[in-house]
């Protein structure tokens, strides 16, 4: 009666939710927004003055008129001050727009939390290049707490520029950024909550995960990192046990269990010139294998093509990471301890025999891709045994249409897949701005004597508010490795919240 129950829950759920979100895609406002800028041309209050030198090397500063400014920049003036002479008479001179087709406007935000409108333009092709440098860094960032306290910058600029947010909220934004610049310490938090349903074996698994994170800069050239997370279990299984159960190889959703608060992430990192180096208690995700749309906070629910089940990469634990990185190339190598298990004491830690797993990873950098192969080998538990070792090809490449494209080949020894193949296309800004369609499928043959298993995923992520995110997402699995079903069909939600 329960799980008739939930069912009836979950269609009534999917169905509003559904409604919701065609209706909001039929009103959609293309237009861009207004937003109001005030006056602070000052430069005593803090605010950025903007400064352009003429092809006479003549200094003239850019005022800042009280004005609406459309961002599209369809229709905006430029009112110039020019220091003349010794007695610094200013003479006020109204100069031609460039068109916005060639030119951008940068929106800048100062410690005070008061928008400015640095009205300096930058070639648009520069803006382009930078616009598809920044999307590949994207899709293409781990989940560490430096990627995502870069992606909370933007979505907190975003709050401190809406009219409509409460000023309690800006307050506390402020005094966030009072942290960060006064005193080179960047907080934040993020919640991921995820439910599936399963139609074959008609059962449920739900979890949410929080994480409290940060960096303190204690040099322009060094900081510390730090991670706190705990994870909750709302249904009967862990992720674990509900992949387990409908028979799949692999999880099928983000990691939920009952697990107490515990450190996932306490570094320290060196950066010289083009060199980094970072040791201490690492995130596994923050290097090895980043390719297109790898990241279970924002995209995939499948750990096929949001983990490394092809493989043996350890959970989060103590390492070591050296990455040299040039504009057009980088080479890496990884150690870790192979034998860590979540929410593991430094004292178990110590106690047991040191296993080691390590990596080197070599890839290629060019504007409009990421192209890498990774090897690499860990330590067998049973000294009898061969060592685990394998292979990994990716390919991900930026389409010329803002197509974003992904292949993965990848082999092992001993991993939970022995051979791995993937393949998948997603777009960015479909409907609404930072919104997000993408399509995998993947091939996974076993180690172990059990079925080669075919998966299928598709997922739109949308953003309801800045850093507020609503995806749904539909995975088909034929022939589930570990059960004699023929499928496996799991429609499935995710909210995130990070601020």
């Amino acid at each position: 009666m329960k799980e008739i129950k939930f069912v009836l829950i979950f269609v009534v759920a999917t169905s509003i939710i559904a409604s919701v979100f065609i209706y909001t895609l039929k009103t959609i406002d293309k237009k861009e927004p207004q937003i109001k800028s005030k006056s602070n041309s000052k430069g005593t209050n803090g605010a950025k003055q903007t400064y352009k030198t003429d092809q006479n090397e003549t200094t003239t500063l850019l005022s800042q008129e009280q004005e609406d400014i459309n961002v599209s920049m369809i229709d905006i003036d430029e009112t110039l001050l020019i220091s003349s002479d010794k007695n610094e008479t200013k003479e006020e001179v109204i100069v031609e727009t460039p068109k916005s087709d060639d030119y951008d406007l940068i929106v800048e935000e100062n410690v005070a939390g008061n928008s400015i409108f640095n009205k300096s333009f930058i070639p648009h092709e520069m803006v382009k290049k930078k616009k598809k440098e920044k999307d590949i860094q994207d899709t293409s960032s781990g989940d560490d707490a430096d990627a995502q306290l870069e992606e909370i910058v933007s979505d907190r600029d975003r709050l401190l520029s809406n009219e409509n947010i409460p000023e309690w909220i800006k307050d506390g934004i402020r005094g966030l950024n009072v942290l960060k610049y006064e005193y080179n310490l960047d907080i934040g938090i993020s919640y991921r909550g995820v439910v599936q349903y399963e139609s074959v074996s008609d059962s449920f698994g739900s979890g949410g995960n929080i994480d409290i994170f940060g960096i303190y800069k204690s040099t322009p050239n060094s900081s510390f990192g730090f991670n706190l997370r705990s994870r909750n279990n709302y249904g009967g299984y862990s992720s674990k046990e509900y992949g387990e159960k409908i028979g799949s190889l692999y999880s099928v959703s983000p990691s939920h269990d009952n697990i107490s608060p515990y450190i996932t992430e306490f570094w320290y990192q060196y950066i010289i010139e083009d060199l980094r180096v970072r040791f201490g208690f690492l995130n596994r995700n923050s290097f090895i294998d980043n390719s297109f749309y790898k990241n279970q906070n924002k995209y995939f629910l499948s750990n096929t093509f949001s983990l490394s089940p092809y493989n043996s990469l350890p959970d989060n634990g103590p390492g070591l990471v050296v990455k040299y990185k040039k504009p057009n190339y980088y080479t890496l190598a990884y150690l870790a301890d192979a034998d860590v298990k979540k929410g593991e004491s430094l004292g178990s830690i110590v106690d047991r025999d040191l296993k080691l797993y390590s990596a080197l990873e070599f890839g290629l950098t060019p504007e409009n891709g990421l192209y890498y192969i990774t090897l690499w080998d860990k330590d067998s538990k049973d000294n009898t045994k061969e060592k685990n070792q394998g292979a990994i090809f990716s390919f991900n490449h930026v389409l010329e249409n803002e197509y974003k494209v992904f292949a993965k080949y990848a082999l092992s020894t001993d991993a939970t897949e022995k051979q791995h193949i993937s393949l998948g296309i997603g777009r960015t800004d479909l409907y609404k701005t930072n919104d997000l369609f993408s399509v995998a499928i993947g091939l996974a043959k076993p180690n172990e004597e059990y079925r080669t298993q075919s998966s299928a995923e598709m997922f739109y992520r949308y953003e309801i508010f800045h850093g507020v995110q609503f995806t749904t997402s539909m995975q088909l699995i034929y022939h589930p490795s570990k059960s004699y079903e023929t499928w496996a069909v799991l429609p499935g939600v995710r909210v995130r919240m990070v601020f």
